[in-house]
């Protein structure tokens, strides 16, 4: 794989480019739009701030076999718009400032997959070694009130302020639900649970999601993975574009992305895995380190994976 770099600060485009190299991908780097027509034979990735993103699109967007990936020290607002209009965006990566890199494993990340198209990672791949977790199975609405409390009491043991034991359980819940009452089917592909996520469910063992919970000290990852595969890209991005609207209904694209605001407020990042008719996973990180108060204001990351 070949990567393109559009990074206008050195020191960050050569830290990224190191990052592709070390996972056997070539990469160049350049520091303005002028200088990529001339290093974009080959290439199977361009990189830029969302700064540049519609320069990037249009790149994408005039070569079939070319991706996108963005990052952005702005809120996740003005970044969703390339990743609803371009089918090639998937990825845009929060970092800290312009004068900072993206975090490091999610470059990694985002290299090694596109690189070797492959399924997700394993939980411990977002952590460090030593990392502690817990794995739930939800078969029921009394499982799911269990499991967010579970999801409490673990971060209560960190000695974290109360607030974000409170966000990883309303995250949680969110997650839960999805995966209780809007993935499943039945044979016919029609939703089974969906029309009431008041009623009381109990699923079947073909049904049933699996919520896991770990930390490594300084992160917290929070997954939870339904055995459906029917969460669409699009629900993601414009339910969330939605949710930084303010929520405007839209019965015909999903409601009001409420849902996918609770996920945004709580996390640094966020993962989204589809196997299609197989499975779908998202995965929560949030920052141990962070306050609460740069939670809310820091660039926040979005992955979309589907295969």
């Amino acid at each position: 794989m070949h990567a393109v770099i559009l990074e206008r600060n050195k020191l960050v485009g050569r830290k990224v480019a190191r990052l592709f190299l070390s996972v056997g991908a070539t990469a160049v780097t350049v520091e303005e739009p002028g200088q990529v027509a001339g290093v974009l034979d080959g290439a199977h990735v361009i990189c830029a701030d969302t700064f540049d993103a519609d320069f990037v699109a249009e790149q994408v967007r005039a070569r079939p076999q070319l991706r996108g990936v963005l990052w952005t020290a702005e809120p996740l607002r003005r970044s969703l718009r390339y990743l609803i209009e371009t089918n090639a965006i998937d990825n845009v990566l929060g970092r800290r400032d312009f004068e900072s890199a993206p975090r490091s494993w999610e470059v990694l990340m985002v290299a090694r997959r596109l690189g070797t198209p492959s399924g997700p990672p394993p939980l411990s791949a977002y952590l460090d070694w030593g990392f502690s977790s817990i794995e739930l199975e939800v078969r029921s609405t009394t499982d799911r009130d269990r499991a967010v409390a579970q999801i409490q009491s673990f971060i209560t043991g960190l000695q974290v302020p109360k607030r974000i034991a409170e966000l990883f359980g309303e995250l949680g819940h969110e997650l839960i639900m999805n995966a209780i009452y809007d993935a499943p089917v039945d044979a016919s592909g029609r939703p089974k649970y969906a029309a009431d996520r008041k009623a009381d469910v109990r699923l079947s063992d073909a049904e049933v999601p699996t919520v896991r919970l770990a930390t490594d000290g300084s992160k917290l990852v929070l997954q939870v993975r339904d055995p459906f595969g029917r969460l669409e890209r699009r629900h993601v991005f414009e339910g969330l574009a939605r949710g930084l609207s303010g929520g405007e209904m839209d019965q015909a694209h999903g409601g009001a992305g409420l849902g996918m605001m609770v996920c945004h407020n709580a996390t640094s990042a966020m993962v989204f895995d589809v196997a299609r008719g197989r499975h779908t996973e998202v995965t929560a990180l949030f920052e141990l380190d962070m306050n609460l108060r740069e939670l809310r204001t820091q660039a926040k990351s979005l992955h979309f994976w589907s295969a």
